[in-house]
């Protein structure tokens, strides 16, 4: 699975509106618009490394908020494709 389809993947399974994880991810320091986010969780294009984590720590943020662990892996997973 690619970095994207990690984070899409843990998205969907917290049931997390896309504004709420655009919210999230510009609180921890994203930059990118609403749109590019969708945009990068549908098909992978647009985001560095950098902004990859700020997504996937956003998702991580609300799964230990439940009591889990931290399941979207960051982009030093991912070194040939991001």
């Amino acid at each position: 699975m690619d970095a994207h389809q990690h984070a899409e993947h843990a998205r969907r399974e917290l049931g997390l509106p896309l504004d709420a994880l655009w919210v999230d991810y510009l609180a921890l320091g994203g930059a990118a618009t609403r749109a590019q986010l969708g945009r990068y969780l549908s098909d992978g294009t647009g985001f560095s490394g950098r902004e990859h984590d700020y997504v996937a720590q956003a998702l991580n943020d609300h799964f230990i908020g439940l009591g889990g662990d931290h399941p979207v892996p960051y982009a030093d997973s991912f070194r040939d494709t991001l």
